[in-house]
């Protein structure tokens, strides 16, 4: 059932206007069709902003962290020397800058720790070595 929205006077299925104040009815599927507003769809628009493509990696290999790698790897630590020869090697074949610099930074983060370790372990041995050294005198 169907109200007038002016009176709320009960209406008629068909009725075009109400009969107890007049006013046009909305509920009429002709008055529908003639009020409702002709809406259009917008198109969709292909987006013109383009992305910048990641730059590409350098492809020259990094000599100085290559020449450290390996001696952390002779002298030093060598599984660490190999992680940074490996990485530092892998660095050069990157897709993008961003991961050449991140495979570098991993490469050379080895090698601290690993001249570093290499270091304390040397001193290690050099001070046990003049202890027992010194033992053997006593």
């Amino acid at each position: 059932m169907a109200y007038c929205s002016n009176c709320g006077y009960q209406l008629e299925e068909n009725a075009k206007f109400c009969p107890a104040c007049g006013t046009k009815t909305e509920t009429s599927a002709e008055t529908l069709a003639e009020e409702a507003p002709v809406t259009e769809i917008p198109t969709p628009v292909e987006s013109t902003i383009e992305t910048p493509a990641p730059a590409k990696a350098s492809g020259v290999l990094n000599m100085p962290m290559l020449i450290w790698a390996i001696i952390n790897l002779i002298a030093c630590c060598m599984p660490l020397g190999i992680a940074g020869l490996v990485l530092t090697i892998m660095a050069k074949d990157a897709p993008s800058e961003t991961e050449e610099a991140k495979k570098l930074k991993t490469a050379k983060t080895c090698n601290i720790i690993g001249s570093i370790g290499g270091v304390i372990y040397i001193l290690i041995c050099f001070v046990l070595g003049v202890i027992i050294g010194l033992a053997e005198y006593l």
